[in-house]
């Protein structure tokens, strides 16, 4: 008897059944660590932000009141000073901008809520319900006449005496103290990366330009800061303590300009958000910063709340 070849339609269909299985938990497993590995990626890219957020205000804020610890700043509003920045970053009730003048008072530290519309004068758009930040101190050691940086510009100052100067400014002296001088604004804006819709940290900072002039700089900081707000540690009676924390919305222009109170710390929250949507995933988390909240309300993207509070030691000075 001849035998037969092949196999039969029972078999064939058996072994199509079994393909099929093992190729379902194939790309079940496939679809799992997918999903794990996207998981991963976006904790670990919000995790690293968070960090550089952090390191980033820590550094940034730590140095507020540093006005060289010898003459009152306010003394070179009455020096010759360079231009302004035009347009420059300043509240017009309550401060003048970079340089400090006569008539008006110098508001170091300042913040406020985003509304619709242009922002201190200098930021075209910024994203409505966060808020944002402007700094103004001396930072770093004094430097030598001869290494002072083109780019920058300084408070010329000794314990009777101060003015703002550049490289280029005559008159500079060897006895001289010379602080470099920073003028910061931190804000959120969205941007549009990769037909997404991304929240970003931004900065505006004065500058002098190749010109010579002053001039307000644009950087884009951190991708994936979704919002900004700040609580500000009030000493009432000037003992160098604390008395009370107040937000950014109940301060008022008597406490920005720090006459009959000094701010002695500040507290930040960052909400970060992932750069790009997970279908996978759904956000209904509500992240608390102070008085404000917000909502994810259901949407596809992953966040992270991070917060730390910042104290001046410098405040006295």
């Amino acid at each position: 008897m001849q035998a037969r070849n092949g196999f039969t339609i029972t078999e064939l269909l058996i072994a199509m059944l079994l393909g099929l299985f093992l190729l379902a938990m194939a790309l079940t497993a496939f679809s799992s660590l997918s999903r794990s590995a996207k998981q991963t990626q976006q904790i670990a890219e919000l995790q690293q932000n968070g960090q550089f957020i952090l390191s980033l205000m820590q550094n940034e804020l730590q140095n507020m009141g540093f006005w060289g610890g010898r003459a009152d700043v306010l003394l070179a509003a009455t020096t010759t000073k360079p231009d302004a920045p035009s347009p420059d970053c300043l509240n017009d009730s309550i401060d003048n901008g970079s340089f400090p003048s006569v008539d008006q008072g110098f508001v170091t530290l300042y913040a406020k809520p985003v509304n619709s519309g242009r922002q201190l004068s200098c930021i075209p758009s910024a994203l409505k319900d966060s808020e944002l930040l402007q700094l103004k101190r001396l930072i770093g050691q004094s430097q030598p006449v001869g290494t002072l940086k083109s780019n920058r510009f300084y408070l010329e100052t000794d314990w009777q005496h101060s003015r703002f100067v550049s490289a280029a400014s005559s008159g500079l002296q060897a006895e001289m103290n010379y602080y470099p001088y920073q003028h910061l604004v931190f804000y959120v804006q969205k941007q549009y990366r990769d037909g997404e819709s991304v929240p970003v940290l931004m900065r505006k900072r004065l500058i002098r330009n190749a010109s010579g002039h002053a001039n307000i700089a644009t950087d884009s900081i951190i991708d994936g800061v979704e919002r900004l707000h700040f609580e500000f540690g009030i000493d009432a009676d000037n003992d160098g303590s604390i008395d009370y924390q107040q937000a950014t919305a109940e301060m008022t222009d008597l406490q920005w300009q720090q006459q009959h109170s000094r701010i002695v710390s500040i507290k930040f929250y960052a909400l970060l958000r992932a750069l790009k949507q997970d279908r996978q995933y759904s956000n209904n988390d509500v992240y608390s910063m102070g008085p404000h909240s917000f909502n994810a309300d259901g949407d596809h993207y992953r966040r992270l709340l991070i917060s730390s509070t910042v104290f001046f030691h410098n405040s006295q000075l």
